[in-house]
């Protein structure tokens, strides 16, 4: 994301005409290197005033949804190799999950009117409370959210659950009831397109003024269930979620924050 612009704020015409070139780009697969950039560069600043039009009450799932669609059409498009993973295979569906606030209302709005499903999350985020990030990856509490090994609000899970596209059973199965402590052998370039998207929706909450870090999915949801008014509480700034820990690699930064900055930067003055 090292493109270069202005440093000072675009004039009026030349963001207008950033935006007609962007036209073409928006809610399209994102090409992979190098043209990946100025899609993911048009997508973003999509995606920013997306959540700057306060006309749409719902703009943070509408940004969430924006994001997901693009990466489900990117896998779609660009994913090489073989897929391992089938529907019943919930072998990782027990681990850490990092989610950003807009992907959790999502969820919550999805799952709001199932009591039981509802109680599960708080369970599950009483559990997945004491322990720290790095106990929490290899301490196994369930997803809430699955039902007979599958997940029941697919359409709208988050980044991070749509993209763990595995090449390996065996290796999961080791990595998930065996803690081996070996990485996913991820399918193809999977990992690739999960990080386009991923700095394309951390760095559009940026510019928006808003929270943008990834958090411990079972206690932010179970927050958000809580309160049916919580997103636009927290649109207009109320911090509903500041009890839940914030994901250590983005709080400690890391590769993805340093390219997410970089975006930051470098469409700020295109705003």
């Amino acid at each position: 994301m090292q493109e270069r612009l202005a440093t000072e704020r675009l004039d009026r015409a030349k963001r207008r005409q950033l935006l007609r070139e962007d036209e073409p780009l928006i809610g399209k697969p994102l090409p992979m290197a190098p043209g990946a950039v100025r899609a993911v560069q048009a997508n973003t600043r999509h995606v920013v005033l997306m959540l700057r039009d306060t006309e749409l009450a719902k703009r943070a799932s509408a940004a969430a949804a924006f994001c997901g669609d693009i990466l489900d059409a990117t896998l779609k498009a660009k994913t090489q190799g073989p897929v391992a993973c089938t529907k019943g295979c919930s072998y990782c569906c027990k681990t850490y999950v990092g989610v950003t606030i807009p992907e959790i209302f999502r969820v919550a709005d999805a799952m709001r009117s199932d009591t039981a499903k509802a109680a599960r999350v708080r369970e599950a985020a009483a559990a997945s409370k004491p322990l720290s990030q790095t106990e929490r990856e290899i301490t196994r509490v369930v997803c809430p959210i699955l039902e007979d090994k599958a997940c029941s609000v697919y359409a709208p899970r988050p980044i991070v659950c749509r993209a763990v596209l595995s090449s390996s059973l065996p290796a999961c199965l080791r990595i998930f009831e065996e803690n081996s402590g070996e990485m996913v052998p991820f399918a193809g370039n999977t990992t690739d397109i999960r990080a386009y998207v991923t700095i394309m929706l951390q760095a559009a909450l940026q510019l928006a003024g808003l929270p943008w870090m990834h958090y411990e999915m079972n206690q932010a949801l179970a927050i958000a269930l809580d309160h049916r008014d919580a997103e636009e509480r927290w649109l207009a700034g109320d911090p509903l979620f500041e009890q839940v820990p914030p994901d250590v690699f983005d709080k400690n930064g890391g590769p993805l924050t340093e390219m997410t900055n970089a975006l930051v930067a470098n469409l700020a003055p295109t705003l």
